[in-house]
């Protein structure tokens, strides 16, 4: 049986591991008590910061309810109940704080190189966090499509992704531009389809060219650009990235008519 300081010691450190003062003094009371303790004796004698010290215990996993006796459960399964919410809590709190570092730091480094370089990067690129991003954010801009695409594909693997979308632009005869890399059964076929409906399609001998991207009205452009991409490996990309920035269109535009004037029909 623990004397009156170790209980103290007890208390404290359940205390300091989350539990409230009146809900520590009913916990060692109970843990004390075997049998455990009649709810009414408890509820007769105490006031109702008691009852939300039952409350609080039972929701802890602290302690148990039988027989209309309160009675404790395993302490070790109790004390790691505790240490899972406080490390769940822990996470939530490092995650929260994580996000407003990377939003501080999304804010305040563009405006450093602007003041100090007169460099606004935000107006030449935003970051896609993924593939999957881009594909929609491809999407997107093939349903604003007024005048033209210029499409710099592969295989052009992720036609499924923007088909809907490419085909309503080809109804609204906006010109459809399609330079592959590569000829495969896959791609054949989407070139095919693309010419029923009136794209024109070629293909550029030229392998491992490293640049890939869409391109809406001379105006908007989704690229990626591939680290490396060596036969067999698993190929490695830079992350991809939107643009508004006349440079950039510019650049990426000359590429694409030079190729597609070296390109054959596909």
């Amino acid at each position: 049986m623990a004397s009156g300081d170790h209980r103290r010691e007890e208390v404290g450190l359940l205390m300091a591991l989350g539990l409230t003062e009146a809900e520590a003094e009913l916990y060692m009371s109970a843990f004390m008590k075997p049998e455990g303790i009649p709810l009414e004796r408890i509820l007769d004698s105490h006031s109702e910061s008691v009852q939300e010290a039952i409350r609080g215990l039972v929701d802890k996993g602290a302690v148990r309810i039988v027989s209309n006796r309160l009675q404790i459960d395993d302490p070790g399964q109790f004390v790691s109940k505790l240490i899972e919410k406080k490390r769940s809590e822990c996470e939530a709190i490092f995650a929260d704080y994580s996000k407003k570092a990377r939003e501080l730091h999304q804010r305040l480094d563009p405006l450093f190189w602007e003041i100090r370089m007169g460099i606004r990067a935000e107006e030449i690129v935003v970051p896609l966090e993924s593939i999957a991003e881009m594909e929609l954010q491809t999407t997107r801009m093939i349903a604003g499509s007024k005048e033209r695409i210029y499409i710099f594909a592969e295989t052009f693997g992720w036609y499924d992704k923007v088909r809907e979308e490419l085909l309503r632009a080809l109804e609204r005869r906006v010109r459809t531009r399609v330079l592959m890399l590569a000829s495969d059964h896959g791609s054949r076929r989407r070139a095919d389809e693309l010419r029923a409906f009136g794209a024109e399609v070629r293909l550029l001998r030229e392998s491992g060219y490293p640049l890939r991207g869409t391109l809406v009205d001379g105006s908007e452009l989704v690229f990626l650009i591939w680290a490396s991409k060596k036969k067999g490996e698993k190929p490695i990309y830079y992350k991809p990235h939107y643009t508004r920035n006349d440079g950039l269109i510019r650049i990426f535009s000359d590429a694409f008519e030079k190729r597609w004037g070296e390109a054959e029909p596909f």
